[in-house]
């Protein structure tokens, strides 16, 4: 089977859109199927990534193809269209990442045109905080233009949680929608610690891993830690991500009047073993965020057996409660600081949390369980009606 992949970036500049597509390129691929991923140059902030342009690129799991950006504004890239309408119909189906950007809706459109099965995965611009941030007019205005016969159209719209599913049916859009989390390699978590405990000896490291936005709620984390400190004066708190630079300055600048100078370190992007090094040293991952429709952070930290203080806006946080392999807090200061105390104030708790957070992310979250969920979605939509019927009613009649 030939699958297309079409996402407006693959930079990591964009966080865990980009990293769920390179997933998704490993699981497809371990499956034996072919994946190539369209996409631009786009490296954010008007940033272009160091590249090969306008010809396939083979990597370990797929081919990509790059083409430049016309205009940063919704990532329009001209040459990427002429590609797509010259090469879709040679791909089974097509899978689209992103709404309201140029590359996805013009695969969909194409594909929709040359009767090219597709699926859209919206990454979670549908929900009430998206929808209401970031152009809220032009958007909802490109929803009834553009975006909404296309999403009826879709053979699938690719959903990554329960809550993203419910925050889509309630715009009452019309759509087939299906649940398939993002997985990542959950064994990874076993080389750092297979039991975590608090040692009274040790500072608590609090951990922020995502990237820094807005959204992200990193001001009411700032003000909730001196609370923290009035409590348990041995925590520090880590921020990892990359971002705006002014946004970031500002941070600094609320820490700095917070008087957290000796409490945050800022460590900028990390990746890889640099990655792993600041998961292994983590007492607890702590993500606030207004909005997040999945959350590969947490399904890291979960994977490394740390147990996590999310919002209840993080689209995860039910199955984390769940699980009780952290706690779910409000995105107000004192109730941040309150969740992030009921974490490391117990270590009888803290140690079964920390084992439930590994046993969620291998039950749930896996690379494994993704592809397998994809293929079967993906052959489903393929199989042809008259066979799908057949199926259905086999199933309808099984003892």
């Amino acid at each position: 089977m030939n699958v297309l992949h079409v996402i407006p970036s693959v930079s990591v500049a964009h966080g865990g859109p980009s990293r769920a597509v390179v997933e998704m390129e490993r699981a497809l691929a371990d499956r034996g199927i072919n994946v190539t991923t369209v996409t631009t140059d786009d490296d954010g902030n008007g940033r272009r990534l160091s590249v090969r342009r306008e010809e396939a690129i083979e990597t370990e799991f797929a081919t990509r193809w790059y083409f430049p950006l016309t205009t940063d504004f919704y990532k329009v890239s001209l040459s990427l269209a002429r590609w797509l309408q010259k090469n879709i119909k040679k791909f089974d189906l097509v899978h689209a990442h992103a709404l309201f950007s140029f590359a996805p809706i013009a695969a969909a459109y194409i594909a929709r045109k040359q009767n090219v099965p597709y699926i859209l995965r919206p990454l979670g611009v549908l929900g009430s905080y998206g929808m209401s941030r970031r152009r809220a007019q032009l958007k909802r205005l490109s929803l009834a233009l553009i975006e909404r016969s296309l999403i009826k159209s879709a053979a699938a719209i690719h959903l990554t949680s329960l809550a993203e599913k419910a925050e889509m049916e309630s715009l009452g859009l019309s759509c087939n929608g299906v649940v398939i989390p993002i997985g990542i390699a959950t064994d990874q978590g076993a080389g750092l610690k297979e039991r975590r405990s608090l040692d009274s000896e040790k500072e608590i490291e609090l951990l922020f891993l995502s990237r820094i936005d807005p959204k992200k709620n990193l001001e009411n984390l700032l003000r909730a830690m001196p609370l923290v400190l009035a409590a348990r004066r041995n925590v520090r708190l880590s921020i990892a991500g990359s971002g705006n630079h002014n946004y970031i300055a500002q941070l600094m600048g609320l820490a700095q009047h917070l008087q957290l100078a000796d409490r945050i370190k800022w460590l900028g992007f990390v990746d890889g073993d640099k990655k792993q090094e600041v998961l292994g040293s983590a007492t607890a991952l702590v993500l606030p965020s207004y909005s997040e429709n999945f959350g590969i952070a947490v399904v890291e930290a979960l994977s490394a057996g740390i147990p996590c203080v999310v919002s209840r806006d993080v689209a995860i946080s039910k199955e984390v409660e769940i699980a009780k392999a952290g706690v779910v807090t409000d995105t107000e200061p004192t109730s941040i600081a309150n969740c992030i105390l009921k974490v490391v104030d117990n270590n009888n708790e803290y140690l079964a949390m920390s084992i439930a957070a590994q046993r969620l992310a291998k039950a749930s979250f896996s690379r494994e369980a993704m592809g397998r969920s994809l293929e079967t979605l993906y052959r489903e939509i393929k199989m042809p009606s008259n066979a799908r019927d057949r199926a259905c009613c086999a199933e309808g009649n099984a003892p």
